[in-house]
């Protein structure tokens, strides 16, 4: 059987907008794409994307959202919700692969999994491992519940490298494959001679450097330490300035907290890439002190390099070529920013250049052609 007649299903917690970019994109290979998608929250990491211009884009692709009942949950570096969904069952039976989202959904994946093989499904359980450095009781308790889970699975998609060897080694996987996780790069594609030329011209103001961080504002991020970090370092000379972008929880509270220190500067969220660029086309380093990965691919794309602390979810050791800006923890981050001499940006740029979302597609067509 070949890709173009096959229908997959993605099974996620929630559709993100990032989440939504990349999978649409399946689209053009396969007969039908469907996702199931919880209803999500109202703001923050799991807020839900307008799907309504990708399904118009195309017509094979459907976005299933369904009630839910939602479950609080402190996992260990953030505090996330499960949404249990058991209306999913109905739409299964219409998808030759089905594409699970890992141990966020263990909740659902306990009962669609099982459910999925013994209708004689393909089954891929695509997950971000475990990146922290001390594995936890809670963690190796959550491993032992995935086992069968994984056992049940055809393949295995791990999000890095370093997710591949944990979950052979934790989880019980035995067929499992590397497919980065990314973003959907057609934008950056469209703009690569601008960012190569932004790179080659780009020249350090060691008197005047400017930090950039991008993501969700929520404790996990460690975004208040990063400012504590950078007011630290203004002490005796202002160097230094910080602008966050970005939305949530925490947001209103830092900035009634440092709204008088000109030197950190509070956008709000931005989403459009031609809004963005500018802030990255004249940023020095992107940091990022706390969870998260994706922000980390995305800086890269636009030319910007970026520090961070191991352990964000992973990929950083795979995107991050410069091993200079891999920080064990992020009390490494004073010492590196005050001994910041020069940055090669066309270097790091170019390290990263031939990262396209259509070879992680090709990788996961190439595994289930494989499999079919």
């Amino acid at each position: 059987m070949i890709i173009s007649d096959l229908n997959i299903l993605f099974i996620q917690r929630v559709i993100t907008g990032y989440r939504l970019e990349l999978i649409k994109e399946l689209a053009n290979y396969y007969k039908h794409v469907g996702i199931i998608s919880s209803k999500g929250n109202t703001t923050g990491t799991l807020k839900i994307v307008d799907y309504s211009s990708a399904t118009d884009e195309y017509n094979n692709l459907s976005i299933f959202l369904l009630s839910s009942i939602k479950i609080q949950y402190r996992g260990e570096s953030r505090e996330t919700s499960l949404f249990f969904y058991p209306k999913s069952l109905k739409f299964i039976n219409n998808y030759d692969i089905i594409v699970f989202e890992g141990t966020t959904n263990i909740i659902n994946n306990y009962y669609l999994i099982p459910y999925a093989r013994f209708l004689n499904k393909k089954v891929i359980f695509w997950d971000a491992g475990y990146s922290l450095n001390k594995r936890t009781l809670k963690r190796k308790i959550i491993d032992a519940f995935n086992i069968p889970l994984l056992k049940l699975s055809h393949l295995q998609m791990a999000y890095s490298n370093l997710a591949k060897s944990y979950m052979e080694k934790y989880m019980g996987a035995d067929n499992v494959f590397v497919n980065l996780n990314t973003i959907n790069t057609s934008y950056f594609d469209g703009i690569s001679k601008e960012i190569y030329s932004n790179a080659k011209s780009y020249k350090l103001n060691k008197n005047d450097v400017q930090l950039l961080y991008v993501g969700i504002v929520e404790e996990r991020k460690k975004i208040k330490e990063l400012i504590e970090i950078v007011l630290q370092l203004n002490k005796n000379s202002k160097r230094f300035s910080l602008t966050i972008i970005g939305s949530g929880k925490d947001l209103e509270n830092l900035k009634r907290e440092y709204n008088l220190n000109f030197e950190i500067k509070f956008i709000g969220a931005l989403y459009d890439y031609d809004k963005l660029k500018s802030y990255y086309f004249n940023s020095d380093l992107f940091i990022l002190p706390g969870d998260g990965g994706l922000a980390i691919l995305q800086s890269l794309l636009f030319g910007l390099p970026v520090i961070s602390v191991k352990g964000a979810d992973g990929t950083e050791l795979d995107y991050i070529k410069h091993k200079p800006f891999l920080l064990n923890n992020l009390n490494e981050l004073p010492l590196l920013l005050e001994n910041i001499e020069s940055i090669d940006r066309l270097a790091i740029y170019q390290s990263v250049s031939d990262i396209n979302s259509k070879n992680w597609m090709d990788n996961l067509n190439n595994k289930i052609a494989e499999l079919v």
